[in-house]
């Protein structure tokens, strides 16, 4: 069973356990980036702290109220987004200055180890394969999962963009990318027309996105496409029975309603990029 986290589900949780920090006993939140900095500067904003990451804060580089610049000091709150075997957190205390004072604070604690072996404090344990929202392009399982292509990959296409002519073609060809992922993943499945494969392949391979398969839609003209999503029960139970069909784990949509009922009909979770959140199935 996959874990998924959503940047809402980390203000959520942050927010509940913020009586759990003695803002009197730092004089700093200090973020480990990249990750580690969303949660720091939620921390930090909600309590009115300064804010710092880990290089910065050893430069005596540190923001106040406003983003104005005030006194480092030695007592930090030092924060990551998550915990595995705490291989990030002994990294950054390696760069704090000799002094500081750091109470290592992971949002998500480990599963593998006991958390208190490789930090201080911890607001929830969440048990792997877990998946978080603001990390999920460089995720090991990219390959088991299903792809949305406009909205996902690239941005999707405007009314304007979607005349099957000479505007969607430069729309295929010209696209701004969205979510690039960081490794090769697994079954992109969109609505788009078979007779655009070649453009399509084109635009991933300009932008180094290695694929298992592509699977479009057969049909000639956007109005024969659209009748015959009608008649499929639309382009998320289209989604959905190809991802059944290609046994995924996982997919990622950009459309609400079709996420939701890609993961009642496909029987898996779906993470949508338009809302983030993630669905599960009923």
């Amino acid at each position: 069973m996959l874990s998924i986290r959503t940047l809402s589900d980390m203000a959520r949780i942050i927010t509940a356990n913020l009586h759990r920090i003695d803002r009197t006993a730092y004089d700093c939140i200090v973020g480990v980036p990249r990750s580690g900095m969303i949660p720091a500067s939620i921390i930090a904003t909600q309590l009115q702290m300064p804010l710092a990451d880990v290089e910065g804060y050893g430069r005596g580089i540190v923001h106040g109220r406003s983003g104005r610049p005030v006194a480092a000091g030695k007592r930090i709150l030092l924060v990551d987004d998550s915990c595995n075997k705490g291989g990030a957190f002994k990294r950054a205390v390696g760069l704090l200055p000799k002094g500081t004072k750091a109470t290592r604070l992971a949002i998500f604690g480990p599963y593998q180890v006991e958390p208190e072996s490789v930090c201080d404090m911890w607001f929830e344990v969440v048990h792997g394969p877990r998946i978080f929202a603001w990390n999920w392009t460089k995720h090991i399982r990219l390959p088991r999962w299903g792809f949305d292509m406009d909205g996902v990959l690239c941005r999707d296409n405007t009314k304007a963009e979607n005349d099957d002519g000479p505007r969607y073609a430069d729309f295929l060809a010209n696209a701004e990318p969205l979510f690039i992922p960081q490794r090769a993943i697994g079954h992109i499945i969109t609505g788009r027309a078979e007779k655009y494969r070649p453009q399509t392949e084109a635009w991933l391979a300009r932008h180094g996105i290695q694929f298992e398969s592509l699977t479009m839609t057969p049909w000639a003209t956007k109005g024969e496409r659209m009748e015959a999503m009608r008649a499929a029960g639309g382009r998320g139970a289209w989604k959905a029975g190809h991802a059944e069909r290609l046994g995924v784990e996982m997919f990622i949509e950009s459309c609400p309603k079709q996420a939701g009922i890609i993961a009642r009909e496909a029987g898996i979770p779906v993470f949508c990029t338009l809302s983030q959140d993630a669905i599960f199935p009923c």
